[in-house]
C-alpha cells in the first residue's frame, strides 16, 4: 500500500529529501515546486517505506488505506497523465555534475552496501569521476534493508534492485566477502565507512543472557547469512522489552501467521511451533516516549488484535525461568525475553570512536583526525532513522567529501 499526502501539506519538501526512491513531486526544478502546493507520492513507485510520514512536520504523509478517499484521488490524478512507467528511465546516469579531481578519475573505497553505502556510492557516481570500490563483509548488497525490514513488507525491500543495479555500474567494482582493517584500504584517496550499527544495546538486567536480541531474532527471521536463534521459543506468552519500530516488528512476526511470511522453511516451522499467543510490550517510560510510528502500532494491532498488551513505566530487574521481573515485585510469566532498546555502533579499526554515542566522531561526515576518512549513516549519527534518513546523511558526506577533495587540489592549498 503506498503513501498519500493529506490536504495538510505544509510543502516545505523534507520528505522530498528522504524519499528513497524519488517519488515525491514536485521536486526540485520541476514545475510548482515551491510554489504552495501540496505535494504528490507517485503510487508506481512508493515502496510503503514510511521514510516521508516519519519526517512530515504535520503528519500529512499517511498510508492510502488510511486517508481520506478525496486525498486519494487527488494524489492518482497528478500522475494520470504522467509518461508512462515503462518509458521511464529511473536508473538513468547522467554525467557528472561536476569533476571533483582535474587529473582524472581517482579511487574511492565504500565499506558498505546498506542503504547508507548504497547513496554514498551514487552520489560519487552522480558528482565525481571517482571509480568507487564497494565492498561489504556479506555475499548481497542490501545491509539492513535486505536482513533487517520485516519479511511481511516486501514493498520496502524493492529497493535492493536499484542498489543491485548500483554495483552494475562501469565505475563500479563490486567487492562481496570482504572485510578487513585501516592495512586494507592503502591505495585509495578517500574511504567512506558506511558500516552501520547492529549491535543491540543491553538492557542491564540479571539473567539477560538467557533473552534474545533483537539483533539475533531479526537476522534469524530474515535468513541472513550465519544467523541462528539463541533460544527456543516457548510460548504461550512472550515479553518484549522496547518502545520503538523494532519491538512491534518482533511482537507482530511472533503473532503473524507464519504460512503468510517470506521467510526461510526452518523460521516458517520453528514461529508455528512456538505456541506463543501473547505478547507483552514493555516500556520503561510512558506512551509520550514511545517512538514507533502511528503505522507501526497500526499494523501490530491488526496483525495481533487482544493478544497485545502494552505496558508503560515498567521497570524490569531479572529475567529467569519463571519470567520477567520488575522492580514492583511483579512477576511476567513468559517462555520468551525480548529486547529491543535500540542499536549501537561499535568500534572501527584505525578510527576515534565515541562509546557513548557509538559513533566515530566526525563533521559532518569527516573523520576527527583521520583525513581521507568518511562515515555515513548509522556509524556517523547514531542509530536513528530509516531508509530515506540515511540518503540525506550520505548526500551530506559525499559533499564534504568534494569540498575537501577541492580545497586540496586548490592553488596554494
Amino acid at each position: 500500500m503506498s503513501y498519500v499526502i493529506s490536504g495538510e501539506c505544509c510543502s516545505d519538501a523534507s520528505c522530498v529529501a528522504v524519499c528513497p526512491m524519488n517519488s515525491i513531486h514536485p521536486s526540485p526544478g520541476e514545475p510548482g515546486f515551491g510554489a504552495g502546493v501540496s505535494l504528490f507520492i507517485d503510487p508506481r513507485t512508493c515502496i510503503d517505506c514510511g521514510a516521508c510520514a516519519d519526517i512530515c512536520p504535520v503528519d500529512a504523509a499517511q498510508p492510502a488505506d488510511q486517508a481520506a478517499p478525496e486525498d486519494v484521488e487527488r494524489n492518482a490524478a497528478y500522475f494520470a497523465d504522467a509518461e508512462p512507467l515503462e518509458a521511464m528511465d529511473l536508473d538513468s546516469w547522467e554525467p557528472p555534475s561536476y569533476q571533483v579531481w582535474g587529473g582524472g578519475p581517482r579511487r574511492v573505497l565504500v565499506v558498505g552496501a546498506g542503504p547508507a553505502g548504497m547513496y554514498a556510492t551514487r552520489e560519487l557516481l552522480l558528482r565525481t569521476t571517482a571509480e568507487v570500490t564497494l565492498v561489504d563483509r556479506l555475499a548481497d548488497v542490501g545491509g539492513l534493508v535486505r536482513y533487517g525490514v520485516a519479511p511481511d513488507h516486501p514493498r520496502t525491500k524493492q529497493i535492493i534492485d536499484t542498489f543491485q543495479r548500483i554495483t552494475q555500474h562501469p565505475r563500479v567494482r563490486w567487492r562481496p566477502g570482504t572485510d578487513g582493517g585501516l592495512s586494507g584500504f592503502d591505495g585509495y584517496d578517500a574511504v567512506i565507512h558506511a558500516v552501520g550499527a547492529r549491535r543491540s544495546r543491553r538492557v542491564g538486567i540479571a539473567g539477560e543472557e538467557g533473552a534474545c536480541t533483537a539483533e539475533d531474532f531479526v537476522a534469524w527471521y530474515n535468513g541472513r547469512p550465519g544467523a541462528t536463534l539463541p533460544v527456543q521459543l516457548t510460548g504461550p506468552r512472550a515479553v518484549v522489552i522496547g518502545n520503538g519500530n523494532v519491538a512491534l516488528d518482533v511482537a507482530r512476526l511472533l503473532l503473524s501467521d507464519e504460512e503468510q511470511l517470506d521467510v526461510p522453511p526452518a523460521v516458517r516451522a520453528a514461529l508455528g511451533a512456538s505456541g506463543i499467543k501473547e505478547v507483552v510490550l514493555l516500556g520503561r517510560r510512558g506512551p509520550d516516549a514511545a517512538a514507533y510510528t502511528e503505522t507501526a502500532l497500526q499494523e501490530l494491532l491488526v496483525a495481533a488484535g487482544d493478544r497485545v498488551e502494552l505496558r508503560y513505566h515498567a521497570r524490569p530487574v531479572s529475567w529467569t525461568s519463571e519470567g520477567l521481573t520488575l522492580d514492583s515485585g511483579e512477576t511476567i510469566a513468559a517462555g520468551n525475553l525480548f529486547t529491543a532498546i535500540g542499536f549501537e555502533g561499535r568500534p572501527v579499526d584505525g578510527l576515534p570512536f565515541d562509546a557513548d554515542r557509538g559513533i566515530v566522531p566526525n563533521v559532518r561526515g569527516a573523520v576527527v583526525g583521520r583525513p581521507g576518512h568518511y562515515v555515513a549513516g548509522w556509524i556517523k549519527r547514531g542509530a536513528r532513522g530509516g531508509i530515506g534518513v540515511n540518503k540525506a546523511c550520505a548526500q551530506e558526506t559525499v559533499m564534504t567529501l568534494v569540498s575537501s577533495s577541492r580545497a586540496a587540489a586548490s592553488p596554494g592549498s
